[in-house]
């Protein structure tokens, strides 16, 4: 079964339970082992701190991430981040770090993106988008 990561936007919108997001996941999830990276489980948790719900966010996205496997930096990953962000600068490209790092733990592990911020991620060779 081929794995393909989710990045945050859409995991926030599958737990506000986004019509759309919720029946594209699900479709996914037939074919597809669904995961995701340290960096987006940060991301998920810092919203759900962030809260008036704080409690219940945090519960709803350990649930959430505990259905998915979790894929971490490694060494590799950010050798590769390094490499990509010292071309994207040279090109006047900036890209927000935890961006960077997501896509580079893609690439070192040859996995599919599935996220709604195309336009953050099209810029990085390399990187292969659901």
């Amino acid at each position: 079964m081929e794995k393909v990561v989710v990045d945050s936007d859409v995991l926030i919108d599958l737990l506000r339970n986004e019509p759309d997001t919720a029946a594209l996941i699900k479709s996914l999830e037939t074919t597809h082992e669904l995961g995701t990276t340290d960096i987006n489980a940060f991301e998920l948790y810092w919203g759900a701190y962030k809260s008036r719900k704080m409690e219940s966010e945090v519960t709803t996205a350990k649930g959430l991430l505990n259905t998915l496997f979790l894929l971490g930096t490694n060494e590799a990953a950010m050798e590769l981040s390094a490499k990509i962000i010292s071309d994207l600068e040279r090109q006047g490209n900036p890209i927000d770090l935890r961006d960077l790092f997501i896509a580079s733990i893609c690439i070192v592990h040859s996995l599919k993106l599935l996220t709604r911020n195309r336009k953050h991620f099209e810029k990085i060779r390399g990187l292969k988008l659901v």
